[in-house]
């Protein structure tokens, strides 16, 4: 079958760009894939590892000929790839980014992109807190929500065609409605992380407080481990949004802070109560966009190779695992592991299979 696109650059080959390229090429959705990154190394890995099918010196090299750009790099530096790469465009090229703010980077586009390519912004809502070509995955993109930033046009139309052949999931919005919202889920949440590190971090009380950090706190602030540079260029190319979620932000610890202060006991039980009742509003799968999980708790001991054992005793039968996480262990006594499942008949067949095998499973009707 033609491939959607027969020869695309990605100019940033780090874990986003790295895992756009292998799936791009997995899926047979491009021909070919140029790979430009200016660090050292990089492009050497990526051809390894099934990312790229050639690496360009140059930016003018890479995107020559192409009929997709995609800038998979920070935001603040895809917008100087715009500029260095408009003079080299072939007619009809669409270029597309995967960042993370959109108003600044389309506004530059319509400013220094010529008249016969076309930009569509794009942000797909997936990532990870490692980086580099080496934490590349060619699924990451799969169920994801992808946002798509542009005008009904045939390019746009492309664009939606590829997003549904990664396996992803696309929603349109405009760039200031996009970056008004990813103020809100996104964003501030990485901040409040950070700061939330910082506030606890104390050097003389780091190595008591290592060992009462448990899953809460490291749950609250993973996405603080997600690249400095990148947080850096968000904050920048979207402050007017985040400065308004900030304000919004403090003016609720304020309260809280007055309800303590003032020992305000039931305003903070009604408070927690309010919060509770609107996190409780977020959609699940079921009620979402994305397909349904029905999920299969096992109770596993704390030793080597039981995650294997019982991923394994549930792929002989015949039953595909859509998700796996272990939630949490205790050292010596082990925990729950989650399976999640496509279909409810799959999750009952795994948890017929592993019950015979003796392990304690758990499941809520859906």
């Amino acid at each position: 079958m033609k491939p959607l696109f027969s020869r695309v650059a990605i100019l940033g080959v780090g874990m986003i760009g790295g895992s756009f390229g292998k799936a791009l090429l997995e899926r047979g959705l491009a021909g070919d894939v140029v790979g430009y990154d200016p660090k050292d190394g990089v492009l050497s890995k990526a051809c390894v590892l099934g990312a790229v099918t050639e690496a360009a010196e140059t930016v003018a090299a890479a995107v020559h000929g192409c009929d997709l750009v995609v800038l998979a790099a920070p935001v603040l530096a895809a917008q100087k790839l715009l500029e260095e790469l408009a003079p080299h465009l072939s007619p009809g090229a669409i270029v597309t980014d995967v960042c993370s703010t959109k108003t600044r980077i389309t506004r530059r586009a319509a400013e220094v992109l010529p008249l016969n390519v076309s930009f569509v912004g794009g942000h797909p809502m997936a990532g990870s807190d490692k980086a580099g070509v080496e934490a590349l995955d060619a699924n990451l993109f799969e169920n994801a929500v992808y946002v798509l930033c542009g005008s009904r046009s045939k390019a746009l139309e492309a664009m939606i065609k590829l997003v549904r052949g990664l396996g992803a999931l696309p929603v349109i919005f405009s760039p200031a409605r996009h970056d008004s919202l990813v103020a809100a889920v996104s964003h501030l949440p990485h901040l409040a992380a950070a700061a939330l590190v910082q506030a606890a971090f104390r050097p003389e009380d780091n190595d008591e407080l290592l060992i009462l950090a448990a899953s809460g706190f490291a749950d609250t602030t993973r996405v603080a481990l997600g690249s400095p540079e990148m947080w850096r260029d968000i904050c920048l190319s979207n402050r007017e949004h985040l400065f308004l979620m900030l304000e919004r932000l403090q003016a609720e610890l304020n309260a809280l802070k007055i309800f303590i202060s003032e020992g305000e006991g039931e305003k903070l039980l009604t408070y927690f109560q309010k919060s509770r009742e609107d996190r409780l509003q977020l959609p699940s799968r079921e009620k979402g966009i994305l397909p349904p999980i029905f999920n299969l708790f096992v109770y596993v001991a704390d030793r080597p190779g039981i995650i294997g054992e019982v991923a394994g005793l549930v792929g002989e039968s015949g039953v595909n695992i859509a998700e796996i996480e272990l939630l949490r262990v205790r050292e010596e006594e082990g925990g729950p592991l989650r399976l999640g499942f496509a279909r409810k008949r799959d999750r009952r067949l795994a948890a017929g299979v592993l019950q015979d095998a003796g392990y304690r499973v758990e499941w809520q009707e859906d």
